[in-house]
């Protein structure tokens, strides 16, 4: 949880430093370099700052509020350094990424993405297998992935920016960095903490097994956002480089999208959600579980349709309207989920947690330009059919049921992609190689 919220340490640098190259397509190379190496210094210098601050709180936590027992709570003490110690690898992650980002060099991005993350997950099984379960070394090794993930990242920077070019910082970027990236770091903090306040207060007030049963179907729901969030990453330098008009245009066809298209994928696992926890815990699945991950499969559908306005908003270079929006709304989540949590346990908590993306998406959606009446009208069958499937997971309990109501919801929520998927969006696809091969999409007679 630490590792993951801490993942921001680019303290928004990294998004500063996309908007920065992407809103200026005429700077060469060497201009693109100083707006990099300002950008590291900016990172991390506030990095370091931020690994003091990992060391505080998370020695704090665990020596007092997290319920645990002693000989665990010894090991997590003796591993919180290994925590700081990440903060400064992840902040120059996030500038490597955000410049690639900037560059519209995705295949290096995703490559350091996909080698870092995987690392991150397989180094500790392997340590684990050949050491043993020593909480240092696990969470060293998950650092070590990360690592190799940063190395990739800013040898492909090298090549494609930085070969050649002075190594030079400027004022202006510096400013930029820091007055566009304080914003995003405010959201940056604050957006996680909300993410994870939830598991906090469980584990404070219920426990480490209250924890486990929330975050197993959290961290599940949560991977999904990999498709909606790849997608916004790839549009965010094309949204910065747009006119206004062009921006609302490109952010409204998107939005409709994106929600269009995740709603399969999270209709799929929720339809599934009580048979596939079942296969992979057996005896260990908490019932609890259940019913909490239907309910965020749910929440990350409305978060994934937010993506897109709140990136657009910061492409047109308004990232303190989101900051502002955060701050706001961390005391309206921190008392529904008090309420919400000791009226309804861990369900409650899970309905705190959407309750608080419907409430950040109207809002996006609303001040975007994009138009809540127009996108609730465009994602009205997609939800309808995300409701339906919830309705499947409480009473399908076996494969055979689950299975056919998850074919029945889900090709619905593919022919309506299909037929309602937004012109502009349909006429790049058609131009794609394989565009020829899916029924639909190219209108006959049209060429689109």
């Amino acid at each position: 949880m630490l590792l993951g919220y801490f993942g921001q340490a680019d303290f928004g640098t990294g998004r500063a430093l996309t908007q920065r190259i992407a809103s200026t397509p005429q700077a060469d190379n060497a201009q693109v370099a100083v707006a990099v190496w300002s950008a590291a210094c900016v990172a991390l210098a506030i990095s370091l700052i931020g690994a003091a601050l990992v060391y505080a709180v998370a020695y704090y936590y665990f020596s007092g509020p997290f319920e645990i027992t002693q000989g665990l709570r010894d090991e997590l003490l003796q591993a919180v350094w290994v925590l700081a110690l990440a903060n400064p690898i992840m902040a120059l992650n996030g500038v490597a990424g955000g410049a690639l980002m900037g560059l519209e060099r995705f295949r290096i991005s995703a490559m350091a993405n996909l080698v870092g993350n995987s690392s991150g997950q397989i180094l500790p099984l392997m340590v684990a297998i050949a050491w043993g379960p020593d909480l240092t070394w696990l969470i060293m090794a998950a650092v070590a992935g990360r690592l190799i993930g940063l190395i990739i990242g800013w040898a492909g920077l090298w090549r494609f920016a930085l070969r050649g070019a002075p190594l030079r910082i400027a004022a202006a970027d510096l400013r930029h960095a820091t007055t566009f990236g304080s914003w995003i770091a405010l959201s940056g903090v604050i957006s996680p903490l909300m993410v994870y306040a939830d598991r906090f207060a469980i584990g404070a007030v219920l426990g480490a097994a209250a924890v486990a049963a929330y975050t197993i179907p959290f961290q599940i729901a949560g991977r999904t956002q990999m498709l909606p969030i790849a997608l916004v990453q790839a549009l965010f330098p094309q949204l910065a480089a747009e006119s206004v008009e062009g921006s609302i245009e490109k952010c409204r066809q998107y939005t409709v999208f994106i929600g269009q298209l995740y709603a399969p994928l999270v209709i799929v696992l929720i339809c599934l959600s009580r048979p596939l926890l079942q296969l992979w815990l057996g005896d260990a699945l908490d019932p609890r579980s259940l019913l909490v991950a239907v309910i965020l499969l749910a929440s990350f559908w409305v978060n994934a349709v937010a993506n897109v306005p709140y990136a657009q908003l910061h492409a047109r270079g308004l990232p303190r309207f989101t900051a502002l929006l955060h701050v706001m709304e961390l005391p309206i989540y921190a008392v529904m989920l008090a309420v919400l949590g000791v009226s309804f346990g861990l369900a409650g908590i899970a309905c705190a947690f959407g309750l608080r993306c419907l409430l950040d998406g109207v809002v996006l959606i609303h001040r975007s330009g994009v138009g809540v009446a127009f996108t609730a009208r465009k994602l009205a069958l997609p939800a309808m059919l995300v409701g339906l499937a919830i309705i499947v997971s409480l009473y399908a309990e076996d494969w055979l049921s689950a299975l056919a109501c998850t074919a029945i919801l889900s090709v619905a929520a593919i022919v309506i992609l299909i037929i309602q998927m937004p012109d502009g969006i349909r006429t790049a696809l058609a131009r794609l190689p394989f565009a020829s091969t899916v029924p639909g999409l190219v209108r006959p007679g049209t060429g689109v």
